[in-house]
């Protein structure tokens, strides 16, 4: 266990140090945007769509396709929930300068707390149960139409496939939740089959900083001890695009008490650039897929010019798509607007 400690010790130190990089192309920038965090607080989904469009001028808004929503009962399919997303995004292009497209994320898991959205009729919310409502036909049905559905949509730039699908995110609303990685696969196969003209993305995080991603990899055995770690290598193996989830600050980040935002900022910039360049010999890509863009808390330890410093850092990186997270928080807040819109002209920038 001593050992173990002092390798920690060393991990931490190695990936405070900072690694080069000249200025690449500028990637797609933009945010995630769920109507169910607008209705949860008595909002329009609409409305505030419309308004953030319109403030940010993004490349990308990633959408969810909810299997709760789109499929109360196992009979019946209702995609109104994206569809009036989708109308929001269109109506913005018809005069917006820059035109803006979609990500829809599809799968058992998405994206926003409970990050399992089943409905209730699939059974139980937890491993088997989940696995087995995912292999019967009302599942598949859900996913095959939702890729035909919108697979000749101008506005759609890829897809992402299931939400952290390998790894575990504990809440007391779920069990285990992880998705098998044959389902994983075979999502990604069906996608492919239905619609070869667009990519297909997964997402996960990775460890405290770029040293203990290298002994995930090379040393396994290691890091089992040091918690929150993800699945990087194998999100990357089984997709087209690594989407990584970045967050600097949290109650779930690790060493927050003891290292500053700006240092974990830089581990994170790190992180990118080391999977970049793993998924590029691939021919793949690599995605900030949540970049943080809102305080996790009432800490005041993530403020707005914290997140203008993180686009600085990651405009420097090979990235093709950032996204980020939490761009409600900007609608009752001109402070947080004003870094969103600053972040996103940074991450946009071309020299």
């Amino acid at each position: 266990m001593r050992a173990l400690i002092l390798l920690i010790v060393a991990a931490v130190a190695l990936g405070s140090e900072s690694w080069p990089a000249s200025t690449p192309p500028p990637p797609l920038a933009g945010f995630s945007f769920s109507p169910i965090t607008s209705r949860d607080a008595n909002r329009d989904p609409a409305q505030d769509l419309a308004r953030l469009l319109d403030a940010t001028s993004p490349d990308l808004v990633r959408l969810p396709v909810y299997w709760e929503l789109v499929q109360p009962t196992p009979r019946t399919l209702d995609f109104s929930s994206v569809d009036s997303l989708l109308d929001v995004v269109a109506r913005h292009n018809a005069t917006a300068e820059r035109q803006t497209r979609v990500v829809l994320t599809i799968g058992a898991r998405n994206f926003l707390y409970p990050e399992l959205h089943q409905p209730a009729w699939a059974g139980e919310r937890s491993q088997p149960w989940i696995g087995i409502a995912q292999s019967r036909f009302a599942y598949r049905r859900y996913f095959d139409t939702s890729i035909k559905r919108y697979r000749s949509s101008p506005l759609l730039y890829a897809w992402q496939v299931e939400n952290e699908p390998l790894d575990v995110v504990s809440n007391e609303l779920t069990g285990d939740d992880q998705i098998s990685r044959e389902q994983l696969a075979w999502e990604i196969a069906e996608v492919h089959r239905l619609d070869p003209w667009h990519k297909a993305a997964t997402t996960t995080y990775n460890g405290v900083n770029t040293t203990v991603d290298m002994l995930e990899l090379l040393a396994p055995q290691l890091v089992t001890h040091m918690g929150t770690v993800g699945h990087p290598e194998a999100a990357l193996q089984v997709g087209d695009a690594l989407g990584l989830d970045v967050y600097v600050d949290g109650p779930s980040v690790p060493l927050r008490d003891l290292t500053s935002v700006d240092l974990r900022s830089k581990w994170k910039q790190q992180t990118v650039s080391f999977w970049a360049g793993r998924a590029h010999a691939m021919g793949k890509d690599v995605w900030l897929a949540e970049m943080q863009a809102q305080p996790w808390d009432s800490s005041g330890t993530f403020a707005p010019e914290d997140l203008v410093e993180s686009a600085i850092d990651y405009r420097q990186e090979p990235l093709q798509v950032v996204l980020m997270w939490g761009v409600e928080t900007w609608l009752n807040d001109p402070a947080w607007m004003a870094a969103g819109t600053r972040a996103l002209d940074i991450l946009q920038a071309t020299g």
